[in-house]
């Protein structure tokens, strides 16, 4: 597969490279997301990548010494007592303005927890010839959460970087550019792969996405039917905490309490993995739209990662029965609710589209849900009867004209009638308390081309990616 995106990314770092300056860039994000392949893409011939391994200290040492000998004949001769030796070392060996990339950098400081204190003394010599810093330094790592430490507050490291690089999934319409799929398919199989550059070109070595499905995840010898808790083991010594919420999220359960009953742990005890799994960007808090995020009571969380919501609903409830090798029934279940998480990642996809664009002469603020009950009323009668459940896919208020909001419905099944599902949604706003005296524009968000023409506006595969940001 081709360098998808990341041109952003590369463009930064070969800037902070190539300044007269010497560097310290500090670059971290989950696993296979592409860190290595961005770093080497920028680096040349004078510069060393080396990439840790779960060794002692002096092993990782020498290996280091013979991966910068690879560029600089016989720099491996010499044993190096300590990081800082090696590091200055080769920083009185190299060529000017030559980069170190010390990848994987949480194996090594697993092994020696004073390495962030020698860093932040090597690289607080940093000045323009003489005797100080004369290269550029480059850490990485997979383990979001211990990277994020190392340059917060009171860590040696804090303040130290000239770039911090946290790296996140490639977006959709990336994907959308790079494979020659139809706008619907592309967003099927983003709703499995999600936006991981591994994840495709694994995808790839596949004749189609149902073999693809097969081989990597519904088989218990696929390359990804384990990846969740390799993904975990990078933050964590103890991930079953991490994997029991997410399967109790996956399952349907939304709800702080009801995630807490299932786990059968108090909400005290949830609420640091809980914290961690939002800040690795696993899973995310919702809240009703028009809802303060601190006051309400209807805060709901929901897996974020596309990759992760098929895996905890498909594939960790059903694994003894693919260890068994029935998986004939696990993909019977998946041909019945298939299309019901791709429309849980459709509803998401069609939230940022509307965030912050422009769509029917208006500009609108960041797009959410609607969730929650409504009094029903007789008529004549000032008593409610009873109450109604009622959500909407997608709301946002305009950015100019606080009395206008967008109201939207979500659908990811076959053709149907558009006029009945505008007619639907209009009776269901008109039982909102949110859109009272507001001006509301309707939308409609099509996997299909409707069956009748509507009034409002509507928005299929095609239009919702080209409106989604890069």
């Amino acid at each position: 597969m081709e360098f998808i995106d990341r041109e952003r990314e590369q463009r930064r770092l070969e800037e902070a490279l190539s300044s007269d300056a010497p560097a310290f860039i500090v670059l971290y994000g989950r696993r296979r997301l592409g860190k290595s392949t961005l770093v080497r893409k920028v680096l040349n011939t004078k510069d060393v990548y080396f990439e840790a391994s779960q060794s002692e200290a002096a092993t990782q040492i020498s290996m280091l010494s013979k991966a910068v000998a690879m560029v600089y004949e016989g720099f491996d001769g010499p044993i190096y007592p300590s990081w800082e030796e090696i590091i200055l070392a080769f920083n009185h060996r190299c060529e000017n303005n030559a980069t170190l990339v010390l990848d994987e950098f949480p194996y090594m400081v697993s092994e020696d927890s004073s390495l962030p204190s020698t860093l932040q003394r090597i690289v607080d010599r940093r000045v323009i010839g003489g005797d100080g810093l004369r290269c550029n330094i480059v850490i990485c790592g997979s383990s979001q959460r211990m990277m994020q430490s190392l340059i917060q507050g009171s860590e040696p490291l804090y303040g130290r970087a000239d770039e911090e690089f946290c790296l996140m999934p490639i977006r959709l319409p990336h994907w959308s550019k790079a494979m020659a799929m139809e706008a619907k398919n592309i967003i099927e199989e983003y709703s499995v792969w999600g936006g991981v550059p591994q994840y495709w070109t694994q995808r790839e070595k596949y004749g189609s996405f149902e073999e693809a499905l097969n081989g990597l995840v519904l088989n218990e010898h696929g390359l990804l039917y384990n990846e969740p808790s390799r993904l975990f083991m990078d933050d964590a010594s103890d991930i079953a905490p991490y994997s029991s919420i997410m399967t109790t999220i996956g399952s349907g359960r939304h709800r702080y309490s009801d995630i807490a009953s299932t786990v059968g742990k108090s909400t005290a005890d949830l609420s640091k993995p809980i914290k961690n799994l939002t800040e690795m960007a696993f899973i995310r808090k919702e809240v009703p739209f028009g809802e303060s995020e601190k006051k309400t009571k209807k805060t709901l969380y929901y897996i974020d990662d596309p990759f992760m919501a098929f895996y905890y609903k498909f594939v960790e409830p059903y694994k003894s029965t693919i260890a068994m090798g029935r998986t004939n029934i696990v993909k019977r279940m998946l041909e019945q609710s298939f299309y019901d998480h791709v429309g849980g990642i459709w509803e998401r996809i069609c939230q940022i589209a509307v965030s912050g664009n422009d769509i029917s002469g208006h500009t609108w603020k960041v797009a959410g849900r609607w969730w929650g009950k409504v009094p029903v009323y007789e008529e004549g009668k000032k008593t409610p009867v009873g109450y109604e459940d009622l959500e909407f896919d997608v709301v946002a208020e305009d950015q100019n004209d606080s009395d206008t909001i967008l109201v939207g419905e979500c659908k990811w099944t076959g053709a149907d009638y558009a006029d009945r599902l505008l007619d639907k949604l209009k009776k269901k706003v008109s039982m909102a308390p949110f859109v009272k005296g507001k001006k509301v524009v309707y939308a409609l968000f099509l996997r299909e081309q409707p069956l009748s023409a509507a009034d409002c506006v509507i928005l299929f595969p095609e239009d919702v990616i080209q409106q989604l940001p890069e």
